[in-house]
Order: structure tokens, then C-alpha cells, then sequence
């Protein structure tokens, strides 16, 4: 299990990472993961939400990976916390937690993303990347079961109102959008599309502008909301 470092020791280069879950085996199990991934290095951990944020505020880690489930402050108020201390640092759930509440309150606290704990190694390290590059990202699963409750709460339409004429997408827009609900990162959606990284960001900035969004989970939800998307 990793120990608090020095700040001279944190000022190395990577992306430093501060894990937080109540389980031992699965702590050390990460951190191992992560170790292996040479753009990333585990500063820290900790077994409940208070110890995160008091490590968090010490270490001053560029990513919090989260449980929501913890003794005492759970996963959720931590978040809180430690974002409205340092905007700057990026904290993304790594739980079994699907609950649509539990997603929406996350992302309400500050969080960047919400990945679940049998998420595949391959695309872990490919989603926290893309968080590390200013995304915000849900898993697949995740991402279905929180947009298909808001596609629930729908009129019977299937759009809350309909959309306005700003609201209006080309069909690349639409199609890397779909993608985006999908749950794929910007790197995957360029892949499946055969466009450069950098083309799906404008794309997904063009969107952003149309509707006055700031990131990529607030454009999923209006888009499924909106009947525009599936």
C-alpha cells in the first residue's frame, strides 16, 4: 500500500493518484495495476472518505479515484470536499454503485467521472487518459442506465420540449454524439469514425456551443432528454 510522499517526492512527472476505497485487497490491487501504466504513479491511499480528504489536501494529487461506499464520510461528500478545496484536481467514482442518484450526485460534487469497478483494464487506462485531458467520462453500462432514466422521464414524445433551433445538429454532430452516449472516450469515437481525436473534439466543442453545455455527460443527458440520440 503506497505512503503519503513528500511534496518533492509528488513533483515527479505523471499524473499522480490518490486512491480511496475501504477495501485493502482492492486498494492494493489498483495501486499495482497503476504502477504499471508509466504515465501514472500512486501517491497515496485511503480507507475512508475523511482520510481522502485530509490526503488529498496534503498530497495534492491530480486524481482521486473514489469509492461511493465508505465508512464515516462516504465517497460522495468526499468529493465534495476535496473539489471545493483544489477545482483543479479530478476526481473520478470507481464503484459497483450504479444508482442513477449516485451518478447525478457525483457529477453535482465535482466528479469527472464515473467508471465501474469491472471496468476492463484496457479502457480503464484509456478513460482515466481522457479525464487527465479535460473529459468527463461515465462507463458504458453506467452511462445507459443513468441516460435510459432520464429518457424515462420524458414526455411521450420522448423529448421533454422540443428542441429549438440552435438545438439543430449535422449528421457527423449526431453521429459523434451517439458515440458519446455510448459510452466510448473521444480517442474510441475517432477510432470507430475514422477522424482524428482532435476533429471529435471540435465536433463535440460545436455541440457544446449549440447548446450552451459545459462538458461531455450534460451533453448526453440533453441529447437523450431531447429525443435526439438514443
Amino acid at each position: 500500500m503506497a505512503e503519503p510522499q513528500t511534496e518533492a517526492a509528488v513533483a515527479e512527472t505523471g499524473t499522480t493518484v490518490l486512491i480511496a476505497d475501504d477495501h485493502l485487497l482492492f486498494r492494493e490491487g489498483l495501486e499495482a495495476l497503476i504502477e504499471r501504466w508509466p504515465d501514472f504513479r500512486v501517491v497515496g491511499s485511503a480507507e475512508d472518505g475523511a482520510e481522502a480528504v485530509e490526503k488529498a489536501r496534503l498530497l495534492r494529487p491530480d486524481l482521486v479515484l473514489m469509492d461511493v461506499r465508505m465508512p464515516g464520510i462516504g465517497g460522495l461528500e468526499a468529493t465534495r470536499l476535496i473539489t471545493a478545496a483544489d477545482p483543479q484536481v479530478r476526481v473520478v467514482m470507481l464503484t459497483m454503485s450504479n444508482l442513477g442518484d449516485d451518478v447525478l450526485q457525483a457529477l453535482r460534487n465535482g466528479a469527472h467521472g464515473y467508471l465501474g469497478k469491472d471496468e476492463p483494464v484496457e479502457r480503464l487506462h484509456g478513460f482515466l487518459q481522457g479525464v487527465m485531458r479535460g473529459e468527463s467520462v461515465l462507463s458504458g453500462p453506467i452511462a445507459a442506465k443513468v441516460l435510459g432514466e432520464f429518457a424515462g422521464h420524458a414526455g411521450p414524445t420522448g423529448a421533454t420540449e422540443p428542441p429549438g433551433p440552435d438545438a439543430l445538429l449535422t449528421r457527423r454532430e449526431r453521429d459523434v454524439l451517439q458515440l458519446l452516449v455510448d459510452g466510448l472516450s473521444n480517442d474510441e469515437i475517432a477510432q470507430k469514425l475514422y477522424l482524428s481525436e482532435a476533429t471529435v473534439k471540435k465536433y463535440l466543442g460545436r455541440v457544446m456551443a449549440k447548446w450552451h453545455m459545459k462538458n461531455r455527460v450534460q451533453l448526453a443527458v440533453h441529447g437523450v432528454r431531447q429525443g435526439i440520440v438514443d
